[in-house]
This record gives structure tokens, C-alpha cells and sequence, in this order.
């Protein structure tokens, strides 16, 4: 049986769905991460005798830590909570150059020259890992999460708008991630075009939409009546999620009750202030759990996400799967089709946003429609047809062939 080999230190997006789907497609499948939960054991069993509600609210914690899908036998923590302490009190770097070390330690103990397999690591995470595993004859993967041309077109937002800017490189972590790496998988357009202009052949790149679980993200079972017209952000308030360009282009749209809502806090002062200056209607929810995501998005008629940069939107194949039409901008377009589920826009181009925020609030049979084809093609993205689509790359980059559109 081919070995597939799945690296990752931490609990993130669909970490854990890709070593499921390897799985399920038949590899023999190792997933080389940091604290996962296995389930119940003595401690937890003794807690619930002495004290059965802290018992149910560790066990709710912790289940976020597990994925039913994944056998927990492929799963070997060899960082623990290693990294995720150093995420905290020395930076995101840290933790993952801590797992990345280990990962390659534990190849070149466990796999031996000549083996034939896969490795699939995820950026700024894998730049040993990548050396070892090709070291020992698997074929290395590199799955962006975030494009490498994305600081540089940060930074000259903050220019724009006259704020102090980031730098504008990558992080040399990625720049030898993306020279090492055999294959390249990339979550969107966006992402694929962005390794394309950092040297990455384009025979080297795979795009793997992501996916979602199309069960617990539905429409509501009746539209309801007699409330506002509502558009919905989720996710961080940053000017790289372009949350300045809705804010400008909400305050020229929006009338009477209109409501824009936000599922998220204000971080950056410039966002911050922005805030505090709008006279538009808008409402903050601040942070929603995940498991309770599902009730936000059915209280809005639209989604909106104008960002400037972005690899795969897990909220915007959400937001689908709930039968919003969705308003993006081309750099974080992900599965929306201009015109059929939503409007794809310009990157900054408050303008057009506006225009195309209003013309869904004001057309209720486009919405209708757009709202049906939203949930139509989300199931092409359920959580099955991702599983299947791990085992397509698997399988191309085993037979060594070129770009795929899995």
C-alpha cells in the first residue's frame, strides 16, 4: 500500500479532512501533528463522576481536537502542544519551526530511502520536512494557505492609505518551501496565479478547492419576514480582508434599516477607527464559535468579502452552502462564479462594490435566484467530493503528471 504522509502542527481549516480523505482513498496514511484528542480515557471518565458539567464542557473543547472521519491510529502527535504554546509566547514562526524540526526527524527514523509515497506539508511549516521526505523517495507537496504575493499587495494598501507598511516579502520559510517542493497545491485562482509569478512552474501546481460540510451549513427553512435587508462579513476585521473598502462602500449604499453585520472584532487602529467614525448602520457580533457559525449566516440576505489577498475562504463556501449570494473580490473569489452565485469585483474597487451590494439589495428575484444557485454549487464542495478529490492529486503526483484541475 502507497504511504501518504500529512504533516501539519496544529488544528486549522481542513488539517484534518486531508489525511481523512488519504485514507479513504486507500493510502496507507500517517498524519504527523501536534495535540489531537483521541477521546475519553480514565482522567476524563473520572472527572464526570466528580463533576459532570466541567466533564461535558472539557469534552466540547476537546472535540474540536477530533475528527470523526480520521482514524485516530494514523495520527501520531510527535510536537504536542509544543507549538501552539509557542504560537502564544514566541510567535507563529516559532511553533512551526518546532514541528517542522521534528517531522523530519521522525522521517528519517520512520521511512525508509526508497520508499514511495507522498508528503504533504503546509507553508512556512515544512522546509526540513521537505528535505527529508524527498531524501527518502516520497514525492513533497506544499499546500499555500496564504499566496506569496500577499504582503507585498498588503503593503501597498497601507501606503495607499498612509499607514506604516508590513514587509513585503515572504517569509524565507516559504521562499525554500516553494523551492523544495516537488508539487504545489493551491486552494484557488488567486493562489495559483501568485505562486506562479514566485517561480513555481506551472506544471508543478495543482488547485484543490477546499470544501464544506453541506449538512450543517443550510438555508434557513423559511425566509424571514418583516426584518431589514442584511449583509454579512465573518472573519477578522483587518485591511487585508478589505473590510476599510466595504465600510466605504456600505455607507453609500445603505438606507433606511439596512443592516450590515459583522461576525468579528476591529483589531487595527486604522479599522478601529474607520469603525468609530461610520454613520452607517452596522451591528457587531464579535466572535461567533464555529459550531454556531451556521445560525449568523442565516439571519443575512447577502455575503460580502472584498479581500485583498486570500489562499482558500472557508466562510465563503459557508455562506454558499447557506444559500447567500456572495459579493468577493477576484483575490478571494474561491468556488463564486461572477453573475451566477454572487459578483466577483475588483480588488478596492469600493465603487463597484457598492454597485453590486446594491443591486442584489434591491432586486429580490436576482437575489432568489443567485440564493438557489449559492446552495447548488456548494454540495459540489461537501466534505465526500473533497475526500475524493485528495485521493485525485495523490494519485496524479504519484503518476508524475503535470498542472490538474482536481
Amino acid at each position: 500500500m502507497t504511504r501518504a504522509i500529512v504533516s501539519h502542527p496544529s488544528k486549522q481549516g481542513n488539517m484534518y479532512r486531508i489525511p481523512a480523505g488519504a485514507a479513504l482513498c486507500g493510502f496507507e496514511t500517517v498524519f504527523l501533528t501536534g495535540y489531537y484528542w483521541r477521546g475519553p480515557g480514565a482522567p476524563m471518565r473520572l472527572l464526570r463522576k466528580v463533576h459532570p458539567p466541567a466533564a461535558d464542557r472539557l469534552t466540547g473543547l476537546l472535540a474540536r481536537r477530533r475528527l470523526p472521519d480520521l482514524d485516530p491510529d494514523c495520527v501520531r502527535r510527535i510536537s504536542g502542544p509544543v507549538p501552539e504554546l509557542l504560537y502564544r509566547f514566541a510567535g507563529y514562526p516559532a511553533g512551526n519551526w518546532a514541528h517542522d524540526r521534528l517531522a523530519a526527524l521522525w522521517l528519517a527514523a520512520h521511512v525508509a530511502r526508497g520508499t514511495r509515497g507522498i508528503f504533504h506539508g503546509f507553508q512556512e511549516s515544512c522546509a526540513r520536512s521537505l528535505a527529508a521526505a524527498r531524501s527518502r523517495g516520497l514525492a513533497a507537496i506544499l499546500e499555500i494557505t496564504l499566496p506569496p504575493s500577499t504582503n507585498a499587495l498588503v503593503a501597498a494598501e497601507h501606503r495607499r492609505i498612509g499607514i506604516p507598511p508590513e514587509p513585503a516579502d515572504p517569509s524565507p520559510a516559504f521562499l525554500q518551501e516553494l523551492g523544495r517542493a516537488d508539487y504545489v497545491v493551491a486552494q484557488s485562482r488567486f493562489s495559483a496565479r501568485s505562486a506562479i509569478e514566485f517561480g513555481v512552474e506551472p506544471g508543478r501546481i495543482f488547485q484543490v478547492p477546499l470544501g464544506v460540510d453541506a449538512e450543517r451549513f443550510r438555508p434557513a427553512d423559511s425566509p424571514a419576514a418583516g426584518r431589514p435587508f442584511r449583509a454579512l462579513f465573518t472573519g477578522q476585521m483587518s485591511i487585508r480582508k478589505g473590510v476599510h473598502h466595504l465600510l466605504e462602500a456600505w455607507a453609500s449604499v445603505a438606507r433606511g434599516d439596512d443592516e450590515l453585520l459583522f461576525a468579528g472584532y476591529p483589531r487595527e487602529p486604522y479599522v478601529v477607527e474607520l469603525v468609530g467614525r461610520s454613520q452607517a448602520r452596522q451591528r457587531y457580533l464579535g466572535f461567533v464559535p464555529h459550531d454556531r457559525l451556521q445560525e449568523v449566516y442565516r439571519q443575512a440576505d447577502i455575503f460580502v468579502f472584498p479581500s485583498l489577498a486570500e489562499g482558500g475562504v472557508y466562510v465563503i463556501y459557508e455562506a454558499l452552502a447557506c444559500g447567500l449570494p456572495c459579493v468577493v473580490s477576484e483575490n478571494a473569489g474561491s468556488a463564486v462564479r461572477d453573475g451566477v452565485e454572487g459578483f466577483v469585483v475588483p480588488v478596492g474597487d469600493v465603487e463597484r462594490l457598492a454597485d453590486r451590494i446594491r443591486r442584489l439589495r434591491d432586486d429580490e428575484p436576482l437575489r432568489r435566484r443567485m440564493s438557489l444557485a449559492a446552495r447548488a454549487r456548494a454540495e459540489r464542495f461537501s466534505w465526500r467530493e473533497f475526500y475524493r478529490r485528495v485521493g485525485l492529486l495523490y494519485s496524479d503526483v504519484l503518476g508524475r503528471g503535470g498542472a490538474s484541475a482536481v
